[in-house]
């Protein structure tokens, strides 16, 4: 269970098919370009040529992927179609799709949708102007004057706004002793708004006093227009502007009827730029271009073929001491679905052991314990199944879903072990809608327990304890496979002595410590055993009778580390009962009503919507602390980490997918993404 054998390929070739040799390895999805200098003293001479340098502008691809990447929201919301996540991807030939025009029609019509988009932008600016210079007029729409009414011979004319925390009777006594009048137009919740007439010669003067008090002058354009007539005018301005953003919202709805087309455009696009930058990581000489990567070894005769076609001499090599070699897992089946939950968590290093097919196990049983129903499980595992065979979805989609399905599975065996279906929703509709007394109820369990119940072992609810041992015996087979892991990986390095100090030794302690509960001879030989062990071995690499000694003695106090550990699965616990009671109070309100007929549409829509919100809850949680006892718990006992994903050169497929070249293009399935990728 170790990550798939990967080699370095080396390839020289005419500098005319590079872009050609680019294209076809791109397809075969089975190179990864060398991110990271390799090994100085095997390729220090490719190092020292120069990189490739591309005759195409890239970065005017780059603005052109960004452009059809802009447009792709603004026609699917204008389209009558609805694109879900799950959604299929297209199969299209590229070439085929370049030379039958729907390349030219796709390009219009980002050309077209460009356009409109960027005349929107100026006419909504041009609207919010517009409503900013009506906002400006409303105060002043009760004034006789024109809007460029200065005064008189004699007088001077303003109007303007206080702040509102300032009275009229404060600013009248400002100017008291000055030839000025205020006359109040309006209010609202930011100011007064007033007009001034003053005397030319105490025009400046009152100025300068209400300027003290915050006043401003209205924003009003120096035109012979009422200001009724400026706003009317306004009015008229926003629905002229209303009107062409209308058409063109029309004439997206109407290019938004070519979305699948932009979509195509755009994975063809994507996969020219990267093709261009995968260009640039190659280096070059006057005649030839030179590739550094990985393949994996099993997929050697398939990239040897794609070669065979070209002017090119290629090499395998394996990797040598100090280089970055990436890690492509090779799990299938089951396991191949949680391959996902690892790479959240990090890689391991290249040669190392891979967990995958423990923790799925263990994640499994895990995920099931926590979230014990059986209806919840049947719902996730219907949903899942039925998103996978009849959607298609993409591969890092249907592992998803797929780890999920797994998972419904394990919920709903616990969840008949402990008799929980949608919570106690059996016997809440039996004892609250049907009538029926609890002594008529059925009794399946093995054990008893304090009600009747329809749990095949015992009703975590009313039986915390028990749940909770078993909760805490899964986490101790949990640790003790991790430790056994560790063990299998130090007997595969020849490290067989190793693997009997630093695991061994410890099992002999716990086993002692569980011999305590049955054989209090064996109990205190195993212990003795035990603690003999990990003194005289856990400082065995200390320097020094008294290091060694010390290190001995401290080799006993990982027991407290593996104590809190095993007290870590107590949360499994915690999530088993927070779910089963919120679904019992969701029956309680669901049944409140009883056998009537508002009571039967009571529980339908009650049932739905508080089961739904505690299905997705739940799952949630559950993810994510079933994921940290792996990470945390599980893999801080032999996991080495560090490794780089294997990810390699492939088209965009976003929304399609190639079909043009089927046979090369079986995908190396190993590069593990999160869904969201």
């Amino acid at each position: 269970m170790s990550v798939k054998a990967m080699e370095r390929l080396t390839v020289i070739a005419p500098l005319c098919d590079a872009d050609a040799i680019m294209t076809r390895l791109m397809r075969l999805r089975t190179v990864s370009l060398q991110q990271n200098p390799a090994n100085e003293n095997a390729v220090s001479e490719i190092e020292k040529l120069p990189s490739f340098s591309p005759h195409t502008d890239v970065s005017t691809m780059r603005a052109k992927v960004a452009c059809i990447e802009a447009i792709l929201p603004v026609l699917s919301k204008h389209s009558k179609r609805r694109r879900g996540l799950l959604s299929r991807q297209v199969p299209i030939s590229p070439d085929a799709y370049r030379t039958d025009g729907r390349y030219d029609t796709a390009c219009k019509v980002v050309d077209e949708a460009t356009k409109m988009m960027e005349k929107q932008a100026e006419l909504r600016a041009a609207r919010e102007a517009a409503l900013a210079r009506m906002h400006a007029y409303a105060p002043y729409l009760n004034l006789s004057f024109p809007a460029d009414f200065a005064g008189t011979e004699s007088t001077r004319y303003t109007v303007g706004s206080l702040p509102g925390g300032i009275k009229t009777e404060r600013a009248e006594a400002a100017l008291e002793g000055l030839a000025a009048l205020l006359t109040p137009l309006s209010a609202d919740g930011t100011g007064q708004y007033l007009s001034l007439i003053t005397h030319k010669a105490d025009h400046e003067a009152a100025m300068h006093v209400l300027s003290g008090l915050g006043f401003l002058p209205a924003p009003l354009p120096r035109e012979h227009l009422s200001v009724r007539d400026l706003y009317g005018r306004v009015q008229k301005e926003l629905r002229h502007i209303d009107e062409q953003l209308e058409r063109l919202e029309n004439a997206l709805t109407v290019l938004a009827e070519k979305l699948g087309e932009v979509e195509i455009l755009y994975d063809i696009e994507r996969t020219a730029l990267l093709n261009e930058e995968n260009k640039q990581q190659l280096r070059m000489t006057e005649q030839c271009v030179v590739l550094c990567g990985w393949c994996p070894v099993s997929e050697k005769e398939r990239v040897t073929a794609a070669l065979a076609d070209f002017t090119a001499a290629y090499e395998f090599s394996p990797p040598q001491e100090g280089d970055d070699v990436p890690v492509l897992l090779k799990n299938h089946g089951f396991a191949k679905s949680f391959e996902w939950v690892l790479g959240m968590y990090a890689y391991p290093r290249y040669g190392t052991f891979d967990p995958t097919l423990v923790m799925s196990i263990f994640y499994f049983l895990i995920f099931g314990l926590m979230f014990a129903d059986a209806g919840y499980g049947f719902v996730m595992s219907l949903l899942c199944f039925v998103a996978v065979h009849w959607l298609k979805p993409r591969e890092s989609m249907k592992r998803f879903l797929l780890m999920f399905g797994y998972c419904g599975i394990s919920c709903m065996l616990f969840g008949v072990l402990f008799g929980s279906y949608f919570g106690n929703f059996p016997l809440a509709f039996l004892q609250n809608v049907l009538g029926r007394p609890e002594t008529e109820l059925p009794n399946l369990a093995l054990l008893p327990t304090t009600a009747a119940n329809v749990a095949v072992l015992f009703d975590p609810i009313d039986n915390p304890m028990a749940f909770l041992l078993i909760s805490l015996g899964v986490g101790a087979l949990h640790l003790l496979a991790g430790m056994a892991v560790k063990a299998f990986i130090l007997c595969r390095q020849g490290k067989v002595l190793d693997a009997l100090f630093d695991v061994v030794s410890y099992w002999i302690l716990f086993a002692g410590l569980g011999a305590l509960a049955f054989s209090l001879r064996w109990a205190i030989l195993l212990l003795s055993i035990g603690v003999l062990a990990i003194v005289l071995t856990q400082g065995r690499r200390k320097k020094g009778i008294a290091g060694k000694i010390v290190g001995g003695l401290l080799g006993l106090y990982d027991l407290v580390s593996y104590a809190s550990d095993l007290l870590s699965y107590s949360r499994v616990l915690a999530l088993g009962l927070a779910a089963g009671v919120i679904a019992q109070v969701v029956n309680i309100l669901a049944t409140l009503k009883g056998g009537t007929f508002l009571g039967f549409i009571l529980m339908i829509v009650v049932f739905v919507i508080g089961h739904l919100l505690n299905l997705v809850i739940n799952v949630l949680g559950t993810f994510v602390h079933t994921s940290r006892l792996q990470y945390i718990e599980f893999f801080n006992k032999f996991y080495e980490e560090g490794g780089t994903p294997f990810r390699p050169m492939a088209p965009s497929d976003r929304y399609t997918v190639d079909v043009s070249q089927k046979a090369d293009t079986s995908p190396t399935q190993g590069t593990t993404q999160s869904p969201t990728d």
